[in-house]
Order: structure tokens, then sequence, then C-alpha cells
């Protein structure tokens, strides 16, 4: 890490960019994962990021003739071609019927209309794990590695402010982006 200039003084300018480079470059896959965390949990009123929920309806005439058969479990599991064993069941009121499968899985009988309905529910391994993270749901470690990671942001925030001199630094016309930076969030509040 060469950190002297031509005539071996010490320079600040170029340490900062060192830092900055190797910190950025440590830092990226950090960026990467809570942003894109950031935006599964921003739109989870449109999908929800941490399970896959799969549902299929399907017309079974004659169900309605079942409703008080004992083998009425067995009958849905046949017709619908699922072999899981029962984890439970109830009766939502007199014309619905519940059934809950293992691996997640439930039926919903509607005896009037004589619709049924398969809900498959399958976990999102990889977005989950990075919710768990982006939400601080791992441990207390992970809080120290989070403000660990927050203050080397921090620093590339501050050290980027001055990797440039001359004209083209930030106290120019630079500083205006820098501005409008911290007015972004400002003006959705407003």
């Amino acid at each position: 890490m060469q950190i002297k200039t031509a005539n071996n003084k010490f320079s600040w300018f170029k340490l900062n960019r060192t830092l900055h480079r190797d910190i950025g470059y440590f830092c990226i896959g950090m960026t990467l994962i809570f942003s894109i965390s950031g935006i599964a949990i921003n739109h989870i009123d449109d999908w929800n990021p941490n399970y896959k929920v799969i549902q299929t309806t399907v017309l079974l005439d004659g169900i309605a003739d079942k409703i008080n058969s004992t083998s009425l479990d067995d009958y849905l599991k046949e017709k619908l071609a699922i072999s899981l064993p029962t984890r439970t069941r109830f009766w939502e009121s007199p014309s619905r019927y519940k059934l809950f499968l293992n691996n997640e899985t439930n039926i919903s009988v509607d005896f009037k209309s004589q619709l049924v309905t398969v809900e498959s529910i399958s976990s999102r391994p990889f977005f989950q794990l990075l919710n768990q993270m982006h939400l601080n749901e791992l441990s207390k470690k992970w809080t120290y590695f989070s403000d660990f990671f927050a203050t080397m942001l921090i620093f590339l925030s501050m050290s980027a402010l001055f990797m440039i001199k001359g004209k083209h630094a930030v106290t120019g016309k630079r500083g205006l982006i820098v501005l409008a930076g911290f007015l972004c969030p400002v003006l959705f509040f407003i």
C-alpha cells in the first residue's frame, strides 16, 4: 500500500483513496444484501419474500353429497391426488370445511359452491435469510456487525467528499449533488 508521494512524504489524500477503495470493495457484498432485502421488504404487500404461496381452486361436482361422510378427508385427498398425512381439521361454518396437511398444505372446501382450494406454502430460504439480516432478527452479534457495516458506510460517504481535488472537488458544483442527496429524503417527509 503506497501512501507516500513521489518525494517520500506521507499523503493523507492517498491514504484516504486507498482506504476508500479497499473498504468499498469489502462493503459490496453487504450493500447488495441490504439493498436486495430492502427492496423485498418495501414490497411485502405485493409479494411475500419469505414464503411462496400457491393456490389452486377446482370444482368438485358431488362434493356436497360428502358433507356428512366420515371418509371426507380420504375422499378429498384421493380426488386431489394428494397423499400427505392430515395434521388437523375443522369446520369454519356448516358449509365450509378446512383440512390441514403436513408440508404446509391446506385444503378448503365450500360445499355450497362445490369449490375446493388447495394452498401450498413453501419457504424462500435465500430471501428469508436476507430479510432476517435486514430486520436484525438473527442475534446480538449481528447487531454489532450491522453497526460496524453502518460505520464503514459513513466512512465511505465522508471519504468520498475528499476523493477529488481542484475544480471537480465537492466544494464546487459537485457539492450541489451532495446537497440533493440530503434533500431527497427530506422532500418525501414534506
